[in-house]
């Protein structure tokens, strides 16, 4: 067996962690739907799905990905560290009513996140460059500096309305389109069909200005929306997803064999499909962007993670099969998406309908859990 390096493969810190902050973040709707609670935790909900749960796995994958990609050096022990501290009080200085102090444990975060994948993309050290795509990936997180700022900001009584507007729709939407994106672009073609994307080229200037102008009509959207066009934001925002799936080849159904490659591929159209529904059916905004959050972000990230592990851990079989834990997770996170996207339909049950989404979402997580974590103290066999 090859001795397993936290360092190197920090995922396998991140990914537990993500795990219980998802839990943390959904669980608390069954709560208050059975009356166990009666505190109506909507913001709590959002800041830690998106804040904190999805940034914990972005933050294995980059942090693992990126030194393997370049041939740098690993996350050091303080980066390790410091995320796996900072991202918990995101969620618990929400919860606990003091959303400020959150928004600068999130920036804090973002910031070493930042530093980590500059140093990386610039270094002249580095044996590889990273694939063009991921261009998208700082500024995502520069849109999500920019919206804990503002959120932060807008807080304040006498802050204009329009600044924690922005500030959570970058927060929220603007990171994660940005890498997911930018990660899918290069992930997708590589685990779905065995197609390695061309590494970013000084010499090649338009794929990476074309993955930068993306990234900011993505911004521009949600600055579009807050500006008082929703259906232009929304619309701005779907076709500049589409428009970088189908240019990176990702539109391509996987031809290598494998359930869970078959997940990341539909979790990556759910994201171009919830921002067109919300720029189509702008009364059901919020629902048709649950198809991008949990369709989408929930989906992708728990389907990409089980890719990483599987191959990590030694488990190829798995990888190119159809587990049955793999396929029940993509199954009930679909199920919760319908319900959650289908909760207005019956107002009356309204949060009978959100209880039972959450239900489901609790149950596909657990169910990966089982099937995941315990593989990741598994290392492969040397070869």
């Amino acid at each position: 067996m090859t001795p397993i390096s936290l360092r190197a493969e920090p995922f396998r810190l991140f990914f537990p962690l993500a795990f219980v902050l998802g839990l943390g973040g959904v669980a608390h709707w069954i709560l208050y739907t059975t009356g166990a609670i009666s505190a109506y935790l909507a913001r709590f909900h959002a800041v830690t799905q998106t804040q904190a749960f999805l940034v914990a796995f972005a933050a294995g994958f980059l942090l693992t990905a990126l030194p393997k990609r370049t041939g740098t050096s690993p996350a050091s022990w303080i980066e390790i560290v410091a995320l796996l501290v900072l991202l918990p009080v995101v969620s618990l200085t929400t919860l606990l009513d003091a959303p400020a102090l959150g928004q600068i444990a999130y920036a804090a975060a973002l910031l070493i996140l930042a530093a980590f994948a500059i140093r990386r993309f610039a270094a002249r050290a580095a044996g590889r460059r990273p694939p063009a795509s991921f261009a998208l990936v700082p500024i995502g997180l520069v849109a999500g500096l920019v919206g804990a700022a503002f959120t932060g900001a807008g807080l304040a009584a006498d802050a204009p309305s329009w600044m924690l507007a922005l500030g959570r729709r970058l927060a929220f939407e603007g990171v994660f389109i940005c890498l997911a994106l930018g990660i899918g672009a290069f992930f997708l073609p590589l685990a779905g069909r065995g197609e390695g994307a061309p590494d970013l080229d000084k010499g090649r200037t338009f794929a990476p200005l074309a993955y930068v102008a993306a990234g900011l009509v993505i911004v521009a959207g949600l600055a579009v929306e807050v500006g008082g066009s929703p259906r232009l934001g929304a619309l701005l925002r779907g076709v500049v997803a589409l428009a970088v799936l189908v240019a990176s080849g990702a539109f391509r159904v996987p031809s290598r064999p494998g359930a869970n490659r078959w997940l990341v591929w539909i979790a990556a159209w759910a994201i171009p499909l919830g921002l067109l529904g919300a720029a189509a059916f702008p009364d059901h905004r919020v629902e048709s962007l649950h198809v991008m959050f949990v369709g989408g972000f929930g989906l992708l990230a728990f389907a990409v993670s089980t890719h990483v592990v599987l191959g990590h851990s030694g488990h190829d079989a798995a990888q190119s099969g159809r587990p049955w834990p793999v396929l029940a997770f993509g199954v009930l996170f679909a199920a919760s998406m319908g319900l959650r996207v289908s909760v207005t339909a019956m107002p009356e049950h309204y949060f009978g309908w959100l209880g039972a989404a959450a239900s489901l979402w609790l149950a596909g997580a657990t169910t990966w859990a089982f099937f995941v974590l315990p593989k990741l103290w598994r290392a492969p066999l040397a070869s």
